[in-house]
């Protein structure tokens, strides 16, 4: 069957849809007809060169939602026209971190390759192989089974897409991989998406004062509504000393969410001593950071994140009781919504600081 997607040929070039053709399901797959699809940085990553390990032509996407088309052999718990919420990351069950409750991080599963589990693709365009994750730029996908959350049937996946990784990404860093306590000082280094993500999670966590830092009015408004209590423009003041003026020595919690070595130095420097700073941006290829040794020593922790060390199949479901109860807000995380064909307006959007979350949605 023929289906539109997003394809990027070559970093640094404008993404091009493209119609293509899409393989029937094999053992253990999904074929997803999607409904909403988040525009995450982390995608732009791949156009910008920020993220080397990209093997072109490859389909764009990874945050989304859609029903279930068809089902290959062996996959007996989902039906044509079920709801699905796509993960991020397959999850084998069995392995030490899936067993112990760590199943972002599967060991038999975890991977940057450009394929299916198999090695091969399902997509191709006149004989050629298009390579691809779990593509949700495109107006059907592929999955692994094991890549798939069953929501209950009345949720709106146009929203609810965004659980896929940039809410279970940001609240799951402050509620599971952090464990930030009542009453806990926490600032947010990135307002985007993901950072707007980490401010709600300090809500939900109950943290007395959540600093917002970003050098966009409109995000730091955003903040604002999410939940954070306080507000650097980090363009206007040095965000450092503002954050141990306004906490009285530092923050106990410091989250770097724009994936740059700088502002991750500067969220380490922002926190007291037996301070904690987790890194929830993604940082470029081959990236490293230096802080003071000393200041280590005095207590301080860094943490990486990823996916919000999260379970899907728990914590989305979570997440999407924590929405229905006016607990965490979803449709107010959304800019505006747009079709596929405007994919690169999407991005444009993200990198003017104008939209905290855009979704593509397909017709």
């Amino acid at each position: 069957m023929d289906t539109q997607a997003a394809v990027l040929r070559v970093q640094n070039r404008p993404v091009s849809v493209e119609t293509l053709q899409i393989d029937p399901p094999k053992r253990g797959e999904v074929l997803i007809k999607m409904v909403g699809a988040g525009v995450c940085h982390s995608d732009y990553h791949y156009v910008d060169g920020h993220l080397t390990n990209f093997v072109g032509p490859m389909i764009l996407g990874h945050e989304g939602a859609g029903t279930v088309e068809d089902v290959g052999e062996g996959v007996d718990w989902l039906n044509p026209g079920d709801k699905v919420i796509l993960s991020l990351d397959s999850m084998c069950g069995r392995c030490r971190n899936c067993t112990d409750g760590h199943p972002s991080l599967c060991e038999v599963n975890f991977t940057y390759a450009s394929t299916m589990p198999d090695g091969t693709t399902r997509f191709h365009k006149n004989g050629e192989r298009i390579n691809h994750r779990t593509p949700t730029f495109t107006e059907y996908s592929m999955a692994p089974e094991n890549k798939c959350v069953l929501v209950p049937d009345d949720t709106n996946l146009e929203a609810a897409c965004l659980i896929s990784c940039g809410i279970i990404t940001g609240v799951g860093a402050v509620v599971n991989r952090a464990k930030v306590p009542t009453g806990a000082t926490m600032a947010v280094f990135g307002c985007g998406g993901v950072g707007l993500s980490v401010v709600q999670g300090g809500r939900l966590a109950n943290a007395a004062q959540i600093i917002a830092v970003d050098t966009v009015d409109f995000k730091l408004e955003k903040a604002e509504e999410m939940g954070a209590t306080h507000f650097v423009n980090a363009a206007k003041e040095d965000p450092v000393a503002r954050i141990h003026e306004i906490t009285g020595g530092g923050a106990d919690y410091a989250f770097e969410v724009v994936g740059l070595p700088s502002i991750a130095k500067q969220a380490f420097n922002s926190t007291r001593p037996l301070g904690t700073t987790v890194l929830v941006g993604v940082f470029p290829t081959g990236a490293e950071m230096a802080v003071d040794g000393w200041e280590l020593l005095r207590g301080r922790t860094i943490l990486g994140n990823w996916h919000g060390d999260g379970r899907p199949r728990v914590d989305f479901l979570w997440l999407l009781e924590m929405e229905k109860q006016g607990k965490l807000k979803l449709d107010e995380m959304i800019t505006r919504y747009r079709p596929l064909s405007e994919i690169n307006e999407a991005f444009a959007d993200m990198n003017a600081g104008e939209a905290a979350r855009s979704v593509l949605t397909f017709g």
